[in-house]
Formats: C-alpha cells, sequence, structure tokens
C-alpha cells in the first residue's frame, strides 16, 4: 500500500486514525454568510466587529478579543461537529490559514507549519539544531521572552555556552550584539518585538551580523506578526515562530513556525510526526505487499516534513481563516500607524504624570510599559472599578492597544493612573 502524501491529502495516510480531522461544514451553517471584511468597510477604530461592551480592553497583548468574524468561523465548524451529516460540504482549509500567515509574513507557505505555541517551536527548534551540545555558542538577550530564560540557563547548565546581551536603557544595542556574536556562534535567539517593554530589534541587521559569522537567527515574533509588518524572506531570519492569541487574533492553543528553506540544511530529525510523512508503505495490513520492516516511509523536505506532529486545533484553525482575512484586508501598516497615534498618546501622557516609561520613545510598536513598584497591588482595584483590563504585575504595568482601541480608551486609561 503506497500513498503519496501533501499537506491536502494526508490524511488518507490512516483512516482510522483521522477520522476527527476530515474537513467538513454543516448544511445549516452554509445557509448563513460568514461575514467578511473589506477596506472599503472597515474604519479604525473599528467596534463594530468585536463585543467588548463597556470594557476598556488594552490587552492585547495578552490576549486578543476574538472578532465576530472569527467566531461566526468557529460557529460554522462547530455546527458541523454537531450533525456530522453524510452530505456535508464544509471544508475547514487548513492550507488556506497556512498560506494567508506566509503571505501575512512575506515567506512561501512550505516553509511553514502548525505548531502548539511559541515556546513549543522554539523548544522543537533549539533540538533540531543539536542543542544542547558541550561547548555550543548561543547568544540571546534579557528583552526576549521571559518565559525562555530557564531554556537557555539550562543549556548554559548542560554544557553551551550562553551569552547574555543586556538591555540598556530599555533597547538591545548592535554594538553589544556585535561583541557578543562572534565566529563560531551556533545560533543567536531573539524576540523580534519584547514582550517586557515593546523594543523592536533590527531583524535584518541581526541576521546580516550573525550570518556573516556563521551563526543562524530564530526569532519569536509573537509579538509582531499582525501588529507591525514582518518581512522573514528580506530579514533573512532562519527560524521564527509565534502562536496566534494575541494580534493574529485567533487562539490559544495554534500558532505558527517558520523554517527558512536554506536553513533546513542545518537541522536533525528530531520530531516524528505523521503529519511530515511524505511517503508511506505498510506491510502488516491485509492486501498489503510483503516487507522486510513493518513500513517504508519519507518525510516531506519541508517545514512539515521537520516539524509537523499530529493532530492541531481545528477551532482555531476556523478563527484564524477569518482573522486573517480582517488583517490582510486593513493591512498591517495601517492597523500599525493606528496604534502609534495611540501609544503615542500613552506614552507623552505617562510621562506627563511622573511615570518611569520603559519603552523607547521611538518604539513603533503597540505595547507601552512603565516600571512602577507594587503595580498590581496599587493599581488592580482602581482598573476594576474603571472597567479597564490591562497587563498588571507585580512593579510593572504595560497597556497595549489593538484595532478597536480609541483616544478615549487612552485618556480613561491615564485618568486611572493617576500621578506616580
Amino acid at each position: 500500500m503506497i500513498m503519496l502524501l501533501s499537506r491536502r491529502n494526508y490524511l488518507l495516510l490512516s483512516a482510522a486514525a483521522l477520522a476527527g480531522s476530515a474537513s467538513c461544514k454543516s448544511a445549516s451553517a452554509l445557509e448563513t454568510p460568514l461575514p467578511t471584511a473589506r477596506k472599503s468597510d472597515v474604519k479604525l477604530p473599528d467596534r463594530n466587529d468585536f463585543r467588548l461592551g463597556d470594557t476598556v480592553y488594552l490587552d492585547a497583548g495578552s490576549q486578543h478579543p476574538i472578532s465576530n468574524m472569527a467566531r461566526a468561523s468557529l460557529e460554522a465548524y462547530t455546527d458541523h461537529r454537531q450533525t456530522l451529516a453524510p452530505d456535508d460540504d464544509y471544508s475547514l482549509n487548513s492550507d488556506a490559514a497556512i498560506e494567508k500567515f506566509a503571505r501575512l509574513v512575506n515567506a512561501d507557505p512550505d516553509e511553514i507549519t502548525f505548531v502548539q505555541s511559541t515556546t513549543t517551536g522554539e523548544q522543537m527548534i533549539i533540538r533540531s539544531l543539536g542543542l544542547p551540545e558541550k561547548g555550543a555558542k548561543v547568544v540571546t538577550d534579557t528583552l526576549h521572552f521571559f518565559g525562555s530564560f530557564p531554556l537557555y540557563e539550562e543549556l548554559e547548565k548542560q554544557g553551551c555556552d550562553v551569552t547574555w546581551v543586556y538591555a540598556k536603557d530599555g533597547r538591545i544595542d548592535m554594538a553589544d550584539m556585535d561583541k557578543a556574536i562572534t565566529p563560531g556562534t551556533r545560533l543567536v535567539s531573539l524576540s523580534l518585538v519584547s514582550t517586557l517593554n515593546g523594543f523592536e530589534h533590527d531583524l535584518k541587521a541581526v541576521c546580516d551580523l550573525a550570518h556573516s559569522r556563521g551563526a543562524l537567527v530564530y526569532a519569536d515574533i509573537i509579538h509582531a506578526a499582525g501588529c507591525v509588518p514582518v518581512d522573514l524572506h528580506a530579514s533573512g531570519v532562519d527560524f521564527a515562530c509565534c502562536a496566534s492569541y494575541k494580534w493574529l487574533m485567533g487562539d490559544f492553543g495554534l500558532g505558527f513556525i517558520y523554517a527558512r528553506r536554506n536553513a533546513m540544511k542545518h537541522l536533525q530529525r528530531t520530531n516524528y510526526g505523521y503529519y511530515g510523512i511524505s511517503q508511506f508503505t505498510s506491510h502488516v495490513y491485509p492486501y498489503d505487499t510483503p516487507g522486510d520492516t513493518v513500513a517504508d516511509y519519507a518525510f516531506a523536505d519541508d517545514a512539515a516534513g521537520w516539524f509537523a506532529l499530529g493532530t492541531y486545533s481545528h477551532t482555531t484553525v476556523a478563527m484564524l481563516n477569518a482573522a486573517l482575512d480582517l488583517i490582510l484586508d486593513l493591512g498591517v501598516e495601517t492597523i500599525q500607524n493606528h496604534a502609534i497615534g495611540l501609544t503615542t498618546r500613552l506614552k507623552e501622557g505617562l510621562l506627563s504624570r511622573g511615570y518611569n516609561l520603559i519603552t523607547p520613545p521611538e518604539a513603533t510598536t503597540p505595547l507601552v510599559a512603565c516600571a512602577y513598584e507594587g503595580a498590581r497591588e496599587n493599581l488592580k482595584e482602581p482598573m476594576k472599578k474603571a472597567g479597564i483590563v490591562t497587563t498588571l504585575s507585580t512593579n510593572r504595568f504595560r497597556p497595549s492597544v489593538s484595532i478597536f482601541n480609541t483616544e478615549d480608551d487612552v485618556d480613561m486609561f491615564l485618568e486611572t493612573v493617576g500621578t506616580a
């Protein structure tokens, strides 16, 4: 039994095992067309596509509200799952979500596959590069995702030579990166946009420097994709990951992993998922051709072949197909320009109130952060009373804006925080 598999037909690998993963849609769902977004229809701020009510939501950097379109797409999928009718002609179209994301970040679809989370993807890449390895040099920085700090600390404990580049004035200085990335460096790992304060690396400059010294570059793009322009091909970055529940307006449990085609030659196989198989011949089932093995197989020479494992969240795929349409129709530049107007107002207002702004004033990302001792303790109740949802950490607060936010939202936030 020989099967040649692609992303479109791999479900044929095992009908029994993959019955729950087939593409589908109920006839009842088809009776009501899903809402669509067109540039001519949507003006920013876009309040009509979300159900926020009176909530002042300044926390898209933690999780983005679900749009009406994404909810409708999700409901069409769940309608199918309730009926499973034999004449059902719904198509989940996972390929479309991959293709839309590839267009958003300027990559080829076969360089991208689904991953459970940004952290999952980062660790898959680390292992596939043969790390940890005694003496292997890795460079990262203190504005990388704090959830990855233990990863690089553990690599160091297990024999890697890990160099940390420390932030200065809320930025990572290229001069410090130049000193840290020495010939023989295996990997440079960073967050394109920092979750801490919204600092954005010049990714192309980092990649040019790293590549000139033989290093590969990984970028966490969870705070970039969907809210600031990202061009993976032009940057030259080798690997990237992001989840979808923030600026991609999807949900938890599904995101994307990217591997530049020319960088795949540096990978070692550490993942053996059946969604990555390109050819399969079994020798143990009735009528199979006899063979010396249980099965003969090959993995695809693309991102799916290296990183795809098993089933993934179909509900999130349904949501993403609608959410990515909205983002692509609006255009990331439009989304960013709207955010810049609001974050400029936030920065100026917070500085005038005496707060310690840790976001670089020139940052064009939708995050604004201040260091403030006892932030959660002092601001939790005032924010709740004012109907504001935002990020409050022990000694930091971080409002973040998106396409539905208004100047009134910003002014309400500034009035609530008061003076430092």
